[in-house]
C-alpha cells in the first residue's frame, strides 16, 4: 500500500429512485410526493374509483377512462411523449431544506436538495451530512491514522424519471463532472486531495448512475458507486403492473388506510393496468424497469414468464400431460413478450394507451406503435449498457433485501381456468389471442384482494390470472437483482431481515450499510 493522503475531500451525490424526483412543466410542478394536495387532487383524486353498485362494470370503465385521461395529460402533457415536457425543479427552494450558505458549499439549496422528495429522501440526506461525515473519519483512521476527513459535501441529483436513462444518465454525467471538478479544484486550494464522488443511488437511480458513468464519461470523476435496491435487470412486478396496476395493500373500509406506504402506491400511482398503461406505456424511463434480456429469477432461470395449464385430474393429465403451454423468453423478451401485440401476454393493451381517443394522433396511426417506440429505446439503452463493456463501475457496491417474507415478484406465472372444468383440454394459440382477452376483471375497490385481478375469457373462452407473487425480495425488486450481478470489482449483500423497497433508505439496516461501506472504500487508501 502506497503513502495515504492526509486530508482529503470527498463529496457524495445521491440519485434517488423512480418517482422519487420533483418534477415541474413550463413552470409548474407535476409531481411533487411533498405536496400532498397536490398529489391528492391530481392522482388520488383521479384514481377511477367510484361508490355505489356498479353490476355489468359499466361505471368503473368510464371513471378508469377519465381517470388516465386526467393524469396522462398531467404527466406526458398531450397524446404524445415528449421527452422534455417534464424537468427537475433543479435547486428548487423547499420547506424542509436551509438556504442559508455553510460556506464553499453553499446552502442546501444549493446542493440541488429540492430536486427530490423529503418525505422519501430527506432523513438520509440530513444523517448523511450531519452524522456520516464524523462517524466515517473517526472509523477510517482506526486503519489510517493519517486520514482526515475534510470535507464531505452532500448533492442530491434530481432527474426527468419519464425520460429514457440514456437521456437521463447524459443530465446526471454533467451534474457529476461539474460537481466533482469543483471539488477538485477546491481541494487543491486547501492542500487536500479528492479521488472523485461516491455515488449513492436508489432504485432507478442505479440505472442513472451506470448510464452516466459507463456510457457518458463520468467514470473518472466517480470514485466509487453504491447501489440499493436497483432493479439490475429490471424487476417482473413493472410487467405485471401494466396488466393489474399496483399491489392492493389488502386494506378495507374498516381499517385505517391513511400514510401507508402501499395505500399510496396503489392511491396515487394506479392500482389498475389502465391507469399504469397509460402513462409508462408511453414513458422510456417506465419501461427500462421491465425485465431485460439478462433478468433471471431467484433461482436463476432465464424463462421467468409461463402460462400454464389448467389445474387437471389424473384422467386429464393422462390425457394432456403437465407441461405449461408456453415459457419465455428464450431470449429477447421485448420481441418476444412485451412487444407481441396479438398475444395475452403482451406488455401493454393498445385499448390503455390512448384513453382520451385517437383524434391528436396521425392519420393512420396505430397505438400500439407508439408502446413499441419507447420499448425498442428501453431495449437500445439496456443493450447499450451492457455493450459498454463493463455495465458497471469498476468499484461497485450493491444491496438488497433478500427476505422472503417480503413477497415479491420474481417471476410471472399465468394461472389459467377453463369452463366446466379443464377436461384434458390444453390452452391453444387461439386461447391467448389478444382479441379473445381484452375483458379485465378487477378487485372491488373496498373489500376486494390482489388475487380478484384476471383476464376473462367470457362464458366459453379462458380466464387468466397471475400467481401472486412468492419470491424473497422488498415487495417490488426480487433478490435476484443482487445475486445473479456480474460486475468487476463489485460487492454485493444481501440483507435477511430485509426492508420493502421505497423505504429502503429509511432502514437502519440500509444507512448502517451504507455508512460502513464507505468506511471500507476509504480505508483502502491504495485505491486513491
Amino acid at each position: 500500500m502506497g503513502e495515504c493522503p492526509k486530508d482529503v475531500v470527498v463529496p457524495v451525490i445521491f440519485l434517488p429512485g423512480i418517482m422519487g424526483s420533483r418534477l415541474k412543466s413550463q413552470g409548474r410542478t407535476i409531481w411533487d410526493p411533498d405536496d400532498s394536495l397536490l398529489m391528492l387532487r391530481s392522482y388520488g383524486g383521479n384514481s377511477g374509483s367510484f361508490v355505489g353498485p356498479d353490476p355489468f362494470g359499466g361505471r368503473e370503465k368510464k371513471k378508469v377512462r377519465e381517470a388516465a385521461v386526467a393524469r396522462k395529460q398531467l404527466l406526458i402533457g398531450g397524446a404524445i411523449f415528449d421527452k422534455d415536457y417534464m424537468e427537475p425543479m433543479e435547486f428548487s427552494d423547499h420547506s424542509k431544506i436551509s438556504d442559508v450558505s455553510t460556506g464553499y458549499w453553499g446552502s442546501q439549496v444549493a446542493r440541488n436538495w429540492g430536486s427530490v422528495s423529503w418525505s422519501s429522501y430527506g432523513v438520509f440526506l440530513r444523517k448523511l451530512e450531519m452524522e456520516f461525515v464524523h462517524t466515517i473519519g473517526v472509523a477510517v483512521r482506526q486503519s489510517n491514522p493519517q486520514f482526515n476527513l475534510v470535507e464531505m459535501p452532500v448533492f442530491a441529483l434530481g432527474y426527468n424519471w419519464s425520460a429514457s436513462n440514456d437521456d437521463s444518465g447524459a443530465y446526471a454525467a454533467d451534474m457529476i463532472n461539474t460537481w466533482v471538478n469543483r471539488a477538485k479544484y477546491h481541494a487543491a486550494e486547501i492542500g487536500a486531495q479528492c479521488p472523485g464522488a461516491i455515488l449513492v443511488t436508489h432504485s432507478m437511480g442505479g440505472l442513472v448512475a451506470r448510464s452516466a458513468t459507463e456510457i457518458h464519461g463520468a467514470a473518472d470523476n466517480v470514485f466509487a458507486v453504491l447501489h440499493t435496491v436497483m432493479p439490475t435487470d429490471g424487476a417482473a412486478a413493472a410487467y405485471k403492473r401494466f396488466h393489474f396496476g399496483f399491489e392492493n395493500p389488502d386494506f378495507s373500509i374498516w381499517s385505517p388506510i391513511s400514510g401507508t406506504i402501499e395505500t399510496a402506491g396503489y392511491v396515487v400511482l394506479g392500482r389498475q393496468g389502465a391507469l399504469v398503461t397509460a402513462i409508462l406505456g408511453h414513458m422510456p424511463g417506465g419501461q427500462e424497469l421491465l425485465p431485460n434480456k439478462r433478468y433471471r429469477d431467484n433461482s436463476g432461470r432465464s424463462r421467468w414468464l409461463t402460462i400454464h395449464n389448467p389445474e387437471r385430474s389424473r384422467l386429464g393429465r393422462w390425457i394432456s400431460g403437465d407441461d405449461p403451454y408456453l415459457e419465455l423468453p428464450d431470449s429477447n423478451p421485448y420481441t418476444e413478450i412485451y412487444r407481441r401485440e396479438d398475444r395475452m401476454y403482451r406488455a401493454a393493451n393498445p385499448d390503455w394507451l390512448f384513453p382520451e381517443g385517437t383524434d391528436a394522433l396521425p392519420e393512420n396511426a396505430i397505438p400500439f406503435e407508439f408502446f413499441a417506440e419507447a420499448n425498442e429505446d428501453a431495449e437500445s439503452f439496456h443493450d447499450r449498457l451492457q455493450d459498454s463493456g463493463t455495465s458497471f463501475h469498476e468499484i461497485t457496491f450493491l444491496c438488497y433485501s433478500d427476505d422472503a417474507s417480503l413477497k415479491t415478484y420474481d417471476r410471472i406465472d399465468w394461472k389459467t381456468d377453463k369452463p366446466f372444468g379443464s377436461l384434458g383440454r390444453s390452452v391453444s394459440d387461439d386461447n391467448v389471442a389478444a382479441d379473445r382477452t381484452s375483458d379485465y376483471r378487477r378487485e372491488h375497490l373496498v373489500w376486494g384482494a390482489e388475487e380478484d385481478k384476471e383476464i376473462s375469457g367470457g362464458w366459453f373462452g379462458t380466464d387468466f390470472k397471475i400467481d401472486p407473487a412468492s419470491g424473497a425480495g422488498d415487495m417490488t425488486v426480487p433478490s435476484s437483482s443482487g445475486k445473479h450481478v456480474v460486475a468487476a470489482r463489485s460487492r454485493t449483500t444481501g440483507h435477511n431481515p430485509g426492508y420493502m423497497h421505497e423505504p429502503a433508505l429509511k432502514s437502519a439496516i440500509v444507512q448502517s450499510w451504507v455508512k460502513d461501506t464507505m468506511v471500507s472504500v476509504l480505508s483502502e487508501c491504495s485505491l486513491y
